[in-house]
């Protein structure tokens, strides 16, 4: 049985990627059932035997706790789910993010007597939205976020949202980027305490799934690099630079790694591969990392924000598009309505 798992899970991930099935239902359950961490039973391995940890006041400088959850294996190359909290909170009141193996984030809600009020999905791929329908069942009044341009493909969705959205969560307050290349409608969320206009907040943190890697960016799938492009640099001017940012995936290693063959005498990139490598060497999560440290051995991220290097932008997302003009401004202007809302059953509403 485990050698029938073991073959079975590649072959519906790679039908899954290569024929666009990640959103159909049958989809989720088959992987789910191969994937998930079955209730009752032990979490199984991680890629890289990487553990759970929780992030608390040294680097957050505030009440507010980050949970990063390991979660799905070695199959989809260590991916990670979160949940955040406000520490000060008598209502003990989260928030989670790409649960995608639901029972994980469940059992540490559980165990830290957390009262679950959002669940935030970065993109619409099962690796990040696989667990959006049992943890909805789990907790039914869950208000389930996704990316508008996303829509139905993120299962269970009672609220779709654009760039430059806000809302609160509970305690937390969360401001909504577009950060669109990977998918179509890739949201990253901005999460602070509410009270962050005070002088004891600390940092964001900034849950970027698949469209933003400590060291590099997520392969173009459904939009051009044009718009990656812009999305990016004006990411980076739009959040502070003390940002702690949370990846959806443990790349860190590979791209840093491929980074340093390219940035040769980097000292920056130096300085942060070995501090990778030691902390994987304990097992430890390196994440989250500081947003502002990206400039330095981050080639997307260097390429976008300086303008300019588009050509260069193209050559590391592996296509050749041409420069884009001020169509991208209208295009980001034409992104930033008003959240979409969703009726009970999960459809959108008429207007």
């Amino acid at each position: 049985c485990a050698k029938l798992h073991a073959l079975a899970l590649p072959c519906v991930y790679v039908l899954a990627r290569r024929y666009g099935l990640f959103g159909t239902r049958i989809t989720h359950l088959v992987l789910g059932h191969f994937a998930h961490t079955k209730k009752g039973e032990p979490q199984a391995p991680q890629a890289g035997g990487t553990r759970p940890s929780i992030v608390g006041v040294e680097r957050t400088h505030s009440s507010l706790r980050l949970a990063v959850l390991p979660v799905l294996g070695e199959i989809f190359g260590g991916n990670y789910a979160y949940v955040v909290y406000d520490e000060a909170d008598t209502e003990r009141r989260a928030l989670a993010v790409d649960a995608a193996d639901p029972e994980v984030v469940l059992r540490f809600v559980a165990e830290h007597k957390l009262k679950l009020t959002h669940l935030l999905t970065t993109h619409w791929h099962w690796d990040h939205s696989g667990g959006n329908r049992r943890v909805a069942r789990a907790w039914p009044q869950v208000e389930v976020i996704g990316g508008a341009d996303e829509g139905w493909r993120v299962p269970c969705a009672t609220k779709l949202v654009r760039h430059a959205d806000d809302f609160r969560a509970g305690a937390l307050s969360v401001r909504c980027h577009a950060l669109r290349g990977h998918t179509r409608g890739s949201i990253c969320y901005e999460v602070s305490l509410a009270s962050r206009d005070t002088n004891d907040a600390g940092p964001p943190l900034l849950f970027t799934g698949d469209a933003l890697f400590v060291g590099g960016c997520g392969a173009l799938f459904e939009r051009s690099a044009a718009i990656m492009y812009d999305d990016l640099g004006r990411l980076f001017g739009a959040v502070p630079a003390d940002t702690l940012m949370c990846p959806g995936h443990e790349y860190t290693l590979m791209l840093l790694s491929q980074a340093a063959a390219k940035l040769k005498g980097n000292e920056q990139l130096r300085i942060k591969l070995a501090t990778a490598r030691a902390q994987r060497e304990q097992q430890a999560p390196t994440v989250p990392s500081r947003l502002g440290d990206e400039l330095g051995y981050n080639l997307w991220a260097r390429a976008a924000v300086q303008r300019g290097d588009f050509g260069m932008f193209c050559s590391l997302c592996g296509v050749s598009d041409p420069v884009p003009d001020q169509r991208g401004a209208a295009n980001l202007a034409g992104s930033a309505q008003a959240s979409v809302p969703l009726g009970p059953d999960g459809k959108l509403k008429a207007t």
